[in-house]
């Protein structure tokens, strides 16, 4: 049984991710716990009891017989739902696309769990309605997106859509040997990003031959590639090694560039969480 705790306030947001976790839990047996982190006062820690409440008749309503708990928990969001969901399979939240300024003064709580998580955490956009899409997954030279791949893949299994492999590439600034600039070819760039797709796709079909799987090798950066896919996608999956919120700004968080305009639920799964962890595929 798959354990998901999922973050509710109540917000339009968070009450189109409690959708989604109906959803996700009508297809196969989950225990659901709702989270609401409140501050100290006493208006706040009462309307929490009517959001917590409303939560729970929601779910029962749509999905029979499911395990509900609900938690109040008192200090910050992202501290609170991080370690309370330490142990859970995976972790959801909302979030309201396009307003990547607001949500920085507000602390940016979805990019913190994302960063700090060593769970999957999914965001789901406000307003999104669930499809028959391929679950998308973006494919990394490194190892970053191993369990992101191991997730996907249990996803399209057991949705039974199409999985989608996308690996972005783009041309390398030339090198320099003394006066000599050594310059690769788009071909010769091109062929070793299409091994890298290669690679992923045959591990995919080692576990499940009958699948239906979908490779887009794209000229572009790695953020523009997936979200041109974001419309035709029932998840945009991708990995992370948890650099953190200020390493990723300086260093190009893909999370970062993608969350605020992605038109379907982003899933970040941390390769800490191990391949293993995915590999019994449902």
């Amino acid at each position: 049984m798959e354990r998901i705790v999922i973050g509710y306030d109540g917000s339009p947001a968070s009450v189109t991710a409690l959708s989604w976790v109906a959803a996700r839990a009508a297809r196969e047996d989950a225990a659901v716990d709702v989270v609401n982190v409140v501050s100290r006062s006493d208006k706040e820690r009462a309307a929490s009891l009517d959001v917590l409440g409303d939560a729970e008749v929601y779910l029962r309503e749509r999905v029979s017989g499911i395990e509900v708990e609900l938690h109040r928990l008192e200090g910050g969001i992202a501290d609170e739902l991080t370690e309370f969901a330490d142990e859970a399979d995976l972790l959801v939240v909302g979030v309201t696309p396009g307003r990547p300024i607001r949500a920085a003064v507000a602390g940016a709580v979805p990019l913190r769990l994302s960063t700090r998580a060593r769970v999957p955490v999914a965001l789901v956009p406000a307003g999104w309605v669930e499809g028959d899409e391929p679950a998308t997954v973006g494919i990394a030279d490194d190892d970053s997106s191993d369990a992101a791949l191991a997730f996907a893949t249990r996803e399209a299994r057991r949705t039974g859509m199409p999985l989608r492999l996308v690996h972005a590439w783009l041309m390398p600034t030339p090198a320099f040997y003394g006066s000599t600039a050594l310059v690769e070819t788009p071909e010769t760039v091109m062929a070793a990003h299409r091994a890298v797709l290669d690679e992923a796709l045959t591990w995919v079909l080692e576990r499940s031959s009958t699948m239906s799987i979908q490779t887009e090798l794209v000229r572009d950066s790695r953020s523009a590639a997936l979200l041109r896919y974001s419309g035709r996608s029932s998840m945009l999956v991708i990995g992370t090694h948890h650099r953190g919120m200020v390493a990723g700004s300086l260093l190009g968080s893909v999370a970062q560039e993608i969350l605020w305009h992605a038109e379907c639920p982003v899933v970040v799964v941390p390769n800490e969480a191990g391949v293993e962890r995915f590999e019994e595929f449902a």
